[in-house]
């Protein structure tokens, strides 16, 4: 029942279904690194954002400190020229006589 060209149209179907699980794991796999590289770039990424964050964060706490500080700063100034000043309204009269 079976003629000459059964046997090589099956071993042809096989051989070619075969090459063509080949070339898609290949292709497959070709996805999986350009994926796998991806990922691991998101997670190289993220982890610099996460020191950028610490960066800034602290970038944020000196500043409040500095501001602060300024303002201590000027409020010493002024505590300082109303005294100076304070010493000059009372020498003046003495200055003039």
């Amino acid at each position: 029942m079976i003629n000459g060209w059964t046997i090589p149209a099956i071993a042809f179907a096989v051989v070619s279904q075969a090459a063509a699980a080949i070339w898609w794991a290949s292709d497959t796999n070709t996805k999986v690194e350009r994926n796998t590289n991806a990922i691991e770039q998101v997670v190289e990424n993220e982890k610099e954002i996460a020191v950028v964050q610490m960066q800034q964060q602290v970038i944020v706490d000196d500043i409040k400190e500095m501001k602060s500080t300024d303002k201590e700063m000027r409020d010493m100034i002024n505590r300082i020229y109303e005294m100076v000043r304070s010493w000059d309204q009372l020498a003046a009269p003495t200055i003039l006589e």
